[in-house]
């Protein structure tokens, strides 16, 4: 694992949280998923920081850094 890393949990009460890991300090919680994920692909990218993501078993899924920006146009 990188040294310093974005990391997005379930966390309790079924909210999402963006963690700056390695030693879990938190950013935000959010009560929707894909909120939280878009927060955390924006610090991921203005950082230059390695974005982890938890499946639905709790296993942390490595993001690819092309999946960190957003298109420049939509078809």
């Amino acid at each position: 694992m990188p040294r310093d890393y974005i990391r997005v949990v379930e966390g309790p009460q079924r909210t999402w949280t963006v963690l700056r890991e390695p030693h879990g300090r938190i950013l935000l919680s959010f009560n929707v998923k894909s909120h939280a994920v878009a927060y955390a692909r924006a610090v991921s990218f203005s950082d230059k920081l390695t974005l982890f993501i938890d499946d639905l078993r709790g296993i942390s899924i490595r993001q690819t850094q092309a999946s960190l920006t957003y298109p420049t146009v939509l078809v």
